[in-house]
């Protein structure tokens, strides 16, 4: 899918559908995010929420200290991660781009958060956005990656579903992968799904 074509598509449902009937739109942070900067294990400085909709995490993350950035195909989304950031009082960087050509510079970020950002690329694409993520983390940053799991959600279109072999086949060459387990979670509507959770980190 080009640019173009991939922004019409997301900012068509933002726009056609309340943002609280939005499948992947919950209205508060991820627990896993949660889970994640509460252990202490990440560095407080800037973290980038990739494919951020419309900013709950990023809100969070700089509620809890971090130099907040978001970015989102959508417009729509980034527009209403702007109205709750006000709202809140919160200041957050959101950019509507394409994560494939991210703008940041090179060894930006502690933290890249990833809550179905990945399975939403198409395999063709998979090496760049990864590289991407690589490039602007920081030595030692870390990358949470949420996605659905093939366990309960087979699926060889968007979004994907990946197995916790295939995150390790894909994303090992560049990151060193600390763990990649399976959750279970909630999406807004009630649907009951596994992901997966996986924690990498930038060693070179």
């Amino acid at each position: 899918m080009k640019t173009e074509e991939a922004r019409n598509h997301w900012d068509s449902i933002y726009r056609e559908q309340p943002l609280e009937e939005v499948p992947w739109e919950e209205s508060k942070p991820s627990a896993e995010l949660i889970r994640l900067i509460e252990s202490g294990v990440v560095e407080k400085g800037a973290a980038l929420d990739i494919g951020c909709g419309s900013a709950n995490n990023a809100i969070y993350l700089a509620k809890q200290g971090f130099t907040c950035y978001g970015i989102d195909i959508s417009p729509t989304a980034i527009g209403y991660g702007e109205e709750k950031a006000a709202k809140a009082g919160i200041s957050c960087a959101l950019t509507s781009g394409d994560v494939l050509e991210l703008p940041y510079p090179d060894s930006s970020f502690t933290l890249v958060f990833d809550r179905g950002c990945f399975h939403t690329i198409a395999p063709e694409d998979r090496e760049t956005f990864i590289r991407g993520v690589h490039r602007v983390l920081k030595p030692s940053g870390k990358y949470q990656l949420i996605c659905f799991s093939s366990r309960d959600h087979p699926s060889s279109q968007v979004p994907y579903s990946f197995f916790p072999e295939e995150i390790h086949y894909l994303f090992s060459p560049l990151l060193k992968i600390h763990y990649i387990r399976e959750v279970s979670g909630k999406e807004a509507k009630g649907t009951n799904h596994y992901y997966l959770s996986a924690l990498m980190e930038k060693t070179s």
